[in-house]
């Protein structure tokens, strides 16, 4: 219930139980969260956190269901941490798990509130233990308990986890096993609060949105007040338009036409493996750059999505071990320019001695595979500029004729196929797994299958590098590449 709704005569009944008129007003000043938040909490800029209309009701509330289906940048965030210290002082010996699917959203969810208990002097002195491995665990004082933690495969994580309070942040993104270990480790009587913004899945995300019995919140991306005409044009061209599905789902935090998830989430995490080290290199304009050395020898191949201005660029490395294909190097690129681009290209080549190279034929991959391939044959020959949205010839026919499939469908699915046989081998990267987790499609009015747009640069880098090693290994003109004009094959 809102602050307005706390009972009329609630000072009367706390002086009969022999509060005095400032044990009273301290009283009221920590059941009220709004009053706690301002006393206790700052904003970015330093000045006590002051509520929005809009969410004084969620921040006030006392259900033990509730859920929040919103747009970006609302406040969900800081709702969460308010709650949280909230709790902390108010609900000694008790539990309470922050949970999320992915380690990218639970990080700096908990790096923040790592930071407020730390530098609160209100908080800090009753801080008593905290640690960050192999989970998040907080200890105060007056034994209450906050936990940190990402469902791991199959919810794992989540077993033997008994709590009083749930809060699930990114929900949307929470897998069928994870919510059946959450259910589990909630003890009677306990609160779930959860927090998303909808992907078009009709997943358990959604199914709670649905739920009468569930306190309902709906907070657009417009509600901000620094939300602006401006941004809205910006997020409406960014996402297609104000009718497409990535508009309505993060700007208007509405479920929109049915979505389906691209990959298995579990069978992307089946593909992790631990022992495998996650060698990237983030570099930005100027910065230099050397590739690893000592390389073994082998078959490599170097996937590529470019972007230069607003989008970064990702290039992946496999290395082929039969029957698996092995991630070796991720190199992330913000804000490079082409030439520099393709001369990353050149030094990593010198490495690896690539068999094939995939790039994104985008406006930017054709720019900088056309300065490649301007090198000489052998680089036409390697190098592959692929037309995500073109037709390409995937097999010869018994009879002859040229089998073809849409490209971006046809790579998605040679990682489909990879990911469900286990012959993918990835190391553990939070960035990776979060664009798998929330990559959706759509079917069309004609039947063709239509990606999402979002962020999906790992993927579309991960698609190049299959399709180059399908080229090399299976594709119907692997013997005669070297002939195809300018590297575009199959077209």
């Amino acid at each position: 219930m809102a602050s307005s709704q706390f009972p009329t005569g609630i000072t009367e009944e706390l002086k009969k139980r022999g509060l005095d008129e400032e044990a009273c007003a301290r009283w009221l000043g920590l059941a009220q969260r709004e009053c706690f938040a301002r006393d206790f909490i700052t904003d970015r800029n330093g000045q006590p956190w002051q509520v929005r209309p809009y969410q004084q009701a969620s921040l006030e509330s006392r259900a033990l269901r509730k859920v929040h289906c919103d747009g970006r940048d609302v406040g969900k965030t800081a709702e969460i941490e308010i709650i949280a210290c909230w709790a902390m002082v108010t609900c000694p010996d008790t539990e309470m798990l922050i949970a999320t699917q992915c380690e990218n959203h639970l990080f700096p969810l908990m790096n923040r509130l790592t930071r407020r208990f730390q530098t609160t002097p209100a908080f800090a002195p009753s801080l008593v233990e905290m640690r960050r491995s192999p989970s998040w665990h907080f200890r105060f004082s007056n034994n209450f308990i906050l936990w940190g933690r990402i469902a791991g495969q199959r919810g794992i994580n989540f077993q033997g986890m008994h709590v009083d309070w749930q809060i699930v942040d990114e929900a949307q993104e929470m897998t069928e096993p994870s919510w059946s270990e959450l259910y589990q480790a909630l003890n009677g009587g306990g609160r779930r609060w959860v927090y998303g913004v909808p992907n078009g899945l009709r997943n358990g995300f959604y199914r709670m949105s649905q739920q009468s019995d569930w306190e309902q919140y709906n907070w657009p991306s417009s509600l901000n007040p620094e939300f602006t005409v401006e941004k809205d044009a910006e997020l409406a061209q960014l996402y297609g338009g104000r009718s497409a599905p990535g508009y309505i789902h993060r700007v208007l935090g509405l479920h929109g036409e049915p979505c389906y998830a691209v990959f298995s989430l579990e069978d992307y995490l089946a593909c992790v493996d631990t022992a495998t080290p996650l060698v990237l290199c983030v570099l930005k304009e100027g910065d230099e750059f050397a590739a690893p050395s000592g390389i073994p020898r082998g078959s490599y191949y170097l996937g590529c999505d470019l972007g230069y201005a607003r989008d970064p660029s990702e290039f992946v490395v496999y290395s082929d071990q039969p029957p698996h294909l092995v991630q070796v190097l991720r190199v992330r690129l913000e804000g490079v320019n082409y030439a520099r681009q393709a001369e990353i290209i050149r030094v990593l080549d010198r490495a690896y001695q690539f068999r094939r190279i995939g790039i994104d034929a985008g406006n930017n991959g054709r720019a900088v595979a056309h300065v490649l391939m301007a090198e000489g044959l052998d680089w036409c020959a390697r190098v592959h500029a692929i037309e995500f949205g073109a037709l390409v010839d995937v097999d010869i026919m018994p009879d002859g004729q040229r089998a073809r499939r849409r490209a971006k469908e046809f790579m998605t699915q040679l990682l489909q196929r990879r990911l469900s046989e286990r012959t993918l081998i990835l190391p553990p990267d939070p960035d990776r797994e979060t664009q798998y987790a929330a990559h959706t499609y759509r079917v069309n009015p004609q039947g063709a299958i239509v990606y999402e747009k979002g962020d999906d640069h790992i993927i579309d880098a991960d698609r190049c590098a299959l399709m180059a090693h399908y080229a090399d290994t299976q594709g119907p003109h692997r013997e005669s590449a070297v002939s195809l004009p300018l590297g575009f094959f199959w077209f």
